[in-house]
């Protein structure tokens, strides 16, 4: 996620900042509605991320929004889900979700 606001950012001066904003947006949409990514299988959802070719890949665990990754558009399919199969300690960062 650095890579791509310092890329953006080289782009465009102040982009990159744009870019880590869209993110935070669509990671505290997810936040107020758990529900409101796409299922894309395996108990993962997805959310878009306004004006960028990336997405927020998340799961609930016990009430609780994982972020499993922030995938760009143009990977390779099932890339997301291959890093995400082998989650182990130290697990990506909580949010605690308004249920």
């Amino acid at each position: 996620m650095t890579e791509a606001a310092i890329y953006y950012d080289a782009a465009r001066s102040g982009l990159g900042s744009d870019f880590l904003d869209d993110i935070q947006f669509a990671i505290s949409a997810v936040r107020r509605q758990p529900e409101i990514g796409t299922n894309i299988g395996f108990g993962f959802r997805r959310v878009l991320v306004r004006r960028f070719p990336f997405s927020v890949v998340y799961f609930l665990d016990e009430g609780e929004v994982v972020v499993a990754a922030i995938a760009h558009h143009r990977r390779r399919p099932g890339h997301t889900r291959q890093r995400s199969s082998g989650l182990t300690t130290p697990r990506p960062p909580r949010f605690k979700t308004c249920v």
